[in-house]
């Protein structure tokens, strides 16, 4: 597509399409005039410091400027405009949000998949974003007593998690870094990260890892990475026979049995290592962010940032999405 063809089915799909209901059941619109937007246009360039009377001015902004990438931001005690900048202004608070991209994960990609270059992305390294989701929301609805939790998919490699609990809006930035260090399980960036001491981590959530993760390990490994690990050719033939047997259902005696394994080899991080959660921090724990607008169409793929429906979200395939610009 050429970009007046772009600009058509952006503003075909905002004048017909944008799910504003949607949009509503993840920002709160009783403060809707003093929230800040962002856009990025077809020619490449950005604007922040935008904000919107009601939500059909923002309708009405993006049918008639067809962004190419829409943001929104943060809430502050007056609508921020060019003549009043967000630096200026009070922050009043932000919903508490996990970016999951699977960017964080190149490093290790190679160990679950056969995807080459950072454009890809199929159903096999998709399930490290499934296991990042499951853990992440287990966790921040038992340990932290969260209840509303929706997971958006990016548009392009990944999803967001947003809380929209009254308690995760207000929660500062030293709140925010706190819930990060708590789910954080591994440190450093692409293959220098390693496991932080799991006996630091709280039972349940030490549990619900290590539990979790070899579950998801065992669900997707392959013979040859199991030959990576260490495993003998015969000994990773063996396991591979045990799981087609189970027909992908993993019962307690094999998980028990294959950590056993793994403990004698002494692989045990190096699996949490290549299949914990990744999350990039900078997304929670800065107050003045702008994230990707729930509903909006992602510019490069042409796929909408849409809600997941989390009665089957772990059966989510990205590849399957349409784009409006194959239209």
């Amino acid at each position: 597509m050429n970009l007046i063809q772009q600009r058509t089915a952006l503003r075909d799909y905002y004048s017909a399409n944008f799910d504003i209901d949607g949009l509503e059941a993840i920002i709160n619109f009783s403060n809707f005039s003093t929230r800040e937007f962002g856009f990025a246009t077809l020619g490449g360039k950005f604007f922040r410091n935008i904000s919107f009377e009601n939500p059909k001015a923002l309708i009405d902004f993006l049918v008639d400027r067809t962004p190419f990438h829409a943001y929104v931001g943060a809430v502050y005690n007056e609508p921020p405009s060019r003549e009043s900048p967000i630096h200026t202004l009070e922050w009043l608070g932000h919903e508490l949000v996990f970016d999951i991209d699977l960017n964080e994960y190149d490093a290790v990609r190679q160990f679950v998949c056969d995807c080459q270059g950072a454009d890809q992305v199929c159903l096999r390294c998709w399930q490290l974003i499934n296991l990042a989701v499951r853990i992440i929301d287990e966790t921040l609805r038992l340990d932290f007593g969260m209840k509303n939790i929706i997971w958006i998919f990016s548009g392009r490699r990944g999803v967001h998690g947003w809380v929209t609990d009254d308690i995760g809006f207000s929660l500062n930035q030293e709140q925010r870094m706190s819930v990060i260090d708590y789910l954080s399980v591994i440190h450093g960036e692409a293959e220098k990260a390693r496991i932080q001491d799991r006996m630091k981590l709280k039972y349940d959530f030490r549990y619900r890892i290590e539990h979790t993760v070899f579950k998801y390990f065992l669900k997707n490994v392959r013979r040859k990475d199991l030959i990576d690990l260490g495993f003998s050719s015969s000994a990773a033939s063996n396991i591979i026979k045990q799981l087609e047997h189970q027909e992908g259902k993993i019962d307690e005696n094999l998980l028990r049995n294959f950590n056993l394994r793994v403990a004698k080899i002494d692989k045990y991080d190096e699996i949490l290592r290549r299949w914990v959660p990744r999350i990039d921090h900078k997304v929670t724990i800065d107050l003045r962010r702008l994230l990707r607008l729930p509903n909006s169409i992602h510019g490069k793929t042409g796929k909408v940032a849409r809600i997941l429906d989390p009665s089957n979200i772990f059966s989510f395939n990205p590849d399957g999405e349409p784009s409006v610009f194959s239209r």
